[in-house]
C-alpha cells in the first residue's frame, strides 16, 4: 500500500512542480495559446451571455460559464494521458499552470519598481493601472507603491495559493474550479446595476472558495517574513488586528500580513488604512515586498505539498482527482 501511495503522490507532486517551472520559465501564454486560456474563454462566454436579470439568471450564468469549461480542460489532459503517459503529464501540468500565476505579478512589481526608481511616475501609473481597479492617475508616489503591494498580497491568495490549495484537495478540477470562479467574480461580481442581481452568485462562490486560503495566507506570510528577516511578529499581529478594516472578508488577511511584515502603512484613500502611523512607503519597502512575495510562494508550495501528501494518504484512488 505504501508503494501505491508513493506512486500517486509522485505523480501529483511532479505535475505541480512542472507547472510551477512552466510558470517561472515560460510565463503566461501568448498568441493562439492565450485565446484558449480558460480564463479568457470563461470571460468571453460570460460577457456574451450577460444581461441584466434576476438572481436565478446569475446562478445559470455561472453554471454555463464554469462547468463545461471545467470538464473540457480536465478531460483533455486525461485523454492524452491515456494515450501517452509522459505527454499526458505535461498536458496536465500545463493546464494546472493556467490556473495560477506567480511570475506575472512579480514581473509587474519589478517593472513598476524600476519606473519609480527612474522617476517615471506616469509610466509606473500606467503599469499599475493594469493590475488594480482603482484610478491611479492622481495617486502620489507613496499611494502608488501601496496599491502595488496590496495587489501583490491579494494576488498571492487569489492567483497562487488558492488554486494550489484546491489542487491539493481536489486535484486539477479543484484548481480549475477556483480559477474559473475567480474569473466570474472579476467579470460580474460587482455591486450596483446592472451587475448586482446577476453577479451575487459569482461573488459568493469566489468569497467562499477563498475563505480558507485567505486565512491560511497569514501563517504562510508570517513564516516567509521570518525567513527573509522581516517583522514576522508584526505580520501576525497586524493581520489579527487590521484584517477587518478592508471591506472584503478575505483580502484583509494577506494585505495586513504584508503591512505588518514590512512595518509599513497600506492605504486606499477614503476606504481603509492598514497598520497606520508607521514608516512611509518607498522603493526599499517595495523591493522588500517583492522579496516577501517570493518567500511566501516558496512556503506556500511546501504547505501545499504537505496537504497533498495528507490527501493522497487518505484518498489515494478517487478517480476524478
Amino acid at each position: 500500500m505504501i508503494f501505491m501511495w508513493l506512486a500517486v503522490l509522485e505523480y501529483y507532486l511532479a505535475a505541480m512542480v512542472l507547472a510551477v517551472l512552466i510558470d517561472v520559465v515560460v510565463g503566461e501564454p501568448r498568441g493562439p495559446l492565450l485565446m484558449i486560456h480558460p480564463v479568457v474563454v470563461c470571460g468571453k462566454i460570460s460577457s456574451r451571455l450577460f444581461r441584466p436579470g434576476g438572481r436565478g439568471f446569475g446562478v445559470l450564468l455561472w453554471v454555463i460559464s464554469v462547468i463545461p469549461l471545467l470538464a473540457i480542460y480536465y478531460l483533455i489532459p486525461w485523454g492524452i494521458f491515456m494515450v501517452n503517459i509522459v505527454v499526458g503529464i505535461i498536458a496536465y501540468s500545463y493546464v494546472l499552470k493556467l490556473t495560477f500565476s506567480y511570475r506575472l505579478m512579480r514581473d509587474y512589481a519589478k517593472r513598476i519598481l524600476r519606473k519609480i526608481e527612474l522617476g517615471d511616475l506616469e509610466g509606473a501609473r500606467a503599469l499599475t493601472q493594469e493590475i488594480v481597479r482603482r484610478n491611479v492617475w492622481e495617486l502620489d508616489r507613496e499611494h502608488l507603491i501601496s496599491a502595488v503591494i496590496e495587489s501583490m498580497a491579494e494576488s498571492f491568495v487569489d492567483g497562487f495559493l488558492s488554486p494550489l490549495f484546491y489542487y491539493a484537495l481536489l486535484g486539477l478540477p479543484g484548481a480549475l474550479l477556483q480559477r474559473l470562479s475567480n474569473t466570474m467574480d472579476s467579470m460580474v461580481g460587482y455591486k450596483g446595476w446592472p451587475y448586482e442581481d446577476v453577479g451575487w452568485f459569482s461573488a459568493m462562490i469566489d468569497t467562499l472558495m477563498n475563505y480558507i486560503p485567505a486565512r491560511l495566507s497569514t501563517p504562510i506570510i508570517t513564516m516567509a517574513a521570518a525567513l527573509t528577516g522581516l517583522d514576522w511578529r508584526g505580520s501576525f499581529k497586524v493581520a489579527l488586528r487590521d484584517h477587518g478594516k478592508v471591506q472584503s472578508v478575505n483580502s484583509g488577511w494577506p494585505m495586513s500580513s504584508f503591512a505588518g511584515a514590512l512595518n509599513a502603512t497600506l492605504e486606499k484613500i477614503g476606504r481603509y488604512r492598514i497598520n497606520g502611523g508607521v514608516r512611509r512607503l518607498d522603493t526599499a519597502i517595495l523591493r522588500s515586498s517583492i522579496r516577501l512575495f517570493d518567500a511566501s510562494t516558496i512556503v506556500a508550495l511546501i504547505v501545499v505539498s504537505a496537504l497533498l501528501t495528507i490527501r493522497v494518504i487518505l484518498f489515494p484512488f478517487v478517480p476524478w482527482f
